[in-house]
């Protein structure tokens, strides 16, 4: 898959190679989309992914905040003495701190993100999307941690400044994504062991992504997830292929063979197609229904075409 081209110009290289794996140089050319201004095109909501954090904690800084009546302990020197003069009482300027803040992105890499009918892998653009919020986390001197996790293996990764951190979660990415999938094993990593660890891992105040298809998202998962939120913010990437909504035309015409963990069978007849397609809006709609609820905005991004293609672009 070399040499493809994008409808954007700014991403007319494309990183992708195999579409079945990853390379570090893949994940390294998002490093010249650090400072572009990035939003889904699938919401108009979002707020862009560039910029700075305004903590909410309140104290001197460079943006100034709000002015109040004058407290025993503040600081003398952040009296307004105009607002004092005009009023007759001691007011104090208050101002909100720019502050970096810990980023912690949980990374999917697990068997059922090992698929892809069109372009690339869910996990391929899984771990591109992560490294181009990883680019926009070092962007903005953010330290920056996670967890990313295949079937049998898991990597925790606390948050650091610098490169370092952002050089050890492409590296862990790009480990993960390439392992042998597919090997059953007593100990299997899941979604809701991870949110577990994430849980204790991440630090209040901080910037959560979560990237996965969701496939394995339930009600403990969404007690972990409500517990993050609490104190954090968190957004929510849902990665997947078009064949997981609807199956293609050509298939109503011939039996469809499935194979499974669960056994072998086959998809007959027009009724079924639609009991697929069904399904599917059925399982995507819990999905939508629990991030709502929670509050959590999700993002929806297709392996089936280039990840930049997908966003809404500008350069600050």
């Amino acid at each position: 898959m070399t040499n493809i081209k994008t409808k954007n110009a700014l991403f007319v290289d494309s990183p992708y190679q195999s579409g079945i794996d990853v390379s570090l140089s893949e994940l390294l050319c998002y490093k010249q989309q650090a400072k572009i201004q990035l939003r889904p095109a699938n919401s108009a909501a979002y707020k862009h992914l560039s910029g700075n954090y305004l903590a909410k904690i309140k104290g001197r800084g460079m943006e100034f905040a709000e002015v109040r009546h004058y407290q025993a302990g503040d600081d003398v020197r952040s009296i307004d003495w105009s607002v004092t003069a005009r009023t007759g009482k001691a007011h104090t300027k208050l101002f909100q701190e720019e502050k970096e803040r810990p980023v912690f992105i949980l990374l999917d890499l697990s068997d059922s993100m090992i698929f892809g009918s069109q372009f690339v892998f869910k996990s391929v653009q899984a771990c591109h999307l992560a490294a181009l919020l990883s680019w926009q986390a070092k962007q903005r001197n953010d330290r920056l941690g996670g967890i990313i996790f295949n079937q049998q293996q898991v990597a925790e990764l606390k948050p650091t400044g610098r490169n370092t951190g952002l050089m050890a979660f492409l590296h862990q990415s790009m480990q993960l994504c390439s392992s042998t999938p597919f090997k059953m094993q007593q100990q299997s990593q899941s979604l809701l062991v991870q949110l577990k660890r994430l849980s204790y891992l991440v630090q209040t105040g901080s910037q959560v992504h979560l990237i996965s298809d969701f496939s394995q998202l339930d009600e403990q998962c969404q007690k972990l997830i409500s517990q993050i939120r609490r104190h954090n913010q968190i957004n929510a990437w849902q990665v997947s292929d078009p064949l997981e909504f609807a199956l293609p035309d050509s298939v109503q015409q011939s039996n469809l063979k499935i194979n499974s963990l669960q056994g072998s069978g086959f998809l007959r007849q027009k009724k079924s197609l639609q009991d697929y397609q069904e399904a599917a809006s059925q399982r995507q709609q819990k999905v939508a229904k629990l991030f709502t609820k929670q509050g959590i905005p999700l993002y929806r991004i297709s392996a089936s075409r280039s990840l930049l293609d997908q966003f809404h672009v500008s350069a600050e």
